[in-house]
């Protein structure tokens, strides 16, 4: 397997957990093209060797000023040694998945030629902005099947001659749900914050939490924030002290708490919950979600949560990225200017219309897929490439 980025690596461990589930025999490795790879590592997937380290962190739809400090870090260099350790698996490996956009596949396909080559294409989606002629080309000539990440762009794709499927998104099985988190009626609404993965976690925190406070206003709120692994829990908290919270009982009103580490804060009659390792609880427990959140945006959509967003103040989650995920999401996602009294009245108005929550859940439950994507496509790949026969 090689993949493309960090969400990327958690999409490959659920297929490669799926692949073995059916095919006990089968050795899988992955070479992460971007970042450490620790997903992969913890996973017992990832092949020792170098690793592309750049400042974005391999973002996607990065701003020029990315690009620019990740070229003065030497990516260019960095991706031609990578190329050249993928290549060193020549001969080794029978088959290669890609996970990622299509450059990803290209340096697979190019690396490893005559390697049948499936393609899980995470990045277009016909929403936003199809893939380009050059890249149909590549797919019709090198890849045996591509996953796309809606059914919108596996149709077009299928009617530019590449073999094209949608069975769901993997992004949907990337979560656990415990169900270890439970909030009683006390603790309503629940909004869950999401700050997103990266260092402007900490700037979009502040941002949240204005918001939360003007929510808190209104009567009892709670808010969960579920801090993504590589955050730093006493960096999360101090940006909430500052802003005047104070520590609370670690546990929400009328919860159950789960075992994981967390820290509780208190501010007028507003409630915050920082947790870590209960991203898809947070998300099932919430009534409304506001995130300045890639990835976390289009789970909690396909969760059947209403998502508000806004622009947020660093890098990553800017009005460009905004208007992208607005368009394949659609009307799970409502934007507003980035002012905490314009989100705090958006997020009022959702709660309190349950026609137009409903709505908002079914367009995401359409867009995103049902769980279960991972077996969907394990299920498909044994089938191309003949596995079920070695069963």
């Amino acid at each position: 397997m090689v993949t493309n980025g960090h969400g990327e690596d958690l999409l490959a461990v659920c297929l490669a957990d799926a692949l073995r589930r059916r095919w006990p025999w089968l050795r899988i490795e992955a070479i992460p093209l971007v970042g450490e790879g620790t997903r992969l590592a913890q996973a017992g997937l990832a092949v020792p060797g170098p690793r592309v380290r750049v400042p974005s962190g391999g973002m996607v739809r990065p701003q020029w000023r990315t690009v620019v400090r990740d070229l003065r870090a030497g990516l260019i260099g960095q991706m031609r040694r990578q190329m050249r350790f993928v290549a060193s698996h020549r001969g080794r490996a029978q088959y290669v998945i890609a996970v990622g956009d299509v450059f990803a596949g290209w340096v697979a396909g190019r690396c490893l030629p005559g390697t049948p080559l499936i393609l899980v294409a995470t990045a277009k989606s016909e929403y936003i902005h199809g893939h380009s002629r050059l890249e149909t080309w590549w797919m019709k000539r090198r890849a045996q099947h591509v996953f796309a990440r809606d059914e919108r762009t596996a149709a077009a794709l299928r009617r530019a001659g590449v073999a094209a499927s949608w069975v769901g998104n993997l992004m949907m099985d990337a979560m656990t749900i415990t169900g270890a988190l439970q909030l009683g009626a006390a603790a309503r609404p629940v909004v869950a914050l999401l700050p997103g993965s990266r260092e402007d976690a900490y700037l979009n925190l502040d941002s949240l939490t204005a918001v939360l406070e003007l929510l808190a206003e209104d009567g009892g709120v709670t808010g969960l924030v579920p801090l993504a692994p590589g955050l730093d829990m006493a960096r999360a908290a101090e940006v909430v002290r500052r802003r005047g919270w104070v520590p609370a009982r670690r546990e929400a009103p009328g919860a159950a708490q789960p075992a994981v580490r967390d820290e509780a804060f208190q501010k007028g009659r507003g409630f915050l919950w920082i947790l870590e390792g209960a991203f898809g609880d947070v998300l099932a427990a919430a009534d409304v979600v506001i995130g300045l959140a890639g990835t976390g945006n289009e789970q909690a959509a396909g969760l059947g949560k209403p998502v508000v967003a806004f622009p947020g103040p660093g890098v990553q989650f800017g009005p460009r990225f905004m208007r992208a995920q607005r368009l394949l999401l659609g009307e799970a996602l409502a934007v507003t200017p980035p002012d905490p009294g314009a989100v705090a009245a958006e997020v009022r108005a959702i709660l309190s219309d349950p026609a137009r929550r409903a709505r908002m859940a079914a367009a995401g439950r359409e867009r995103m897929g049902p769980p279960g994507a991972a077996d969907r496509m394990a299920e498909a790949i044994g089938r191309l490439w003949k596995w079920e026969e070695q069963r």
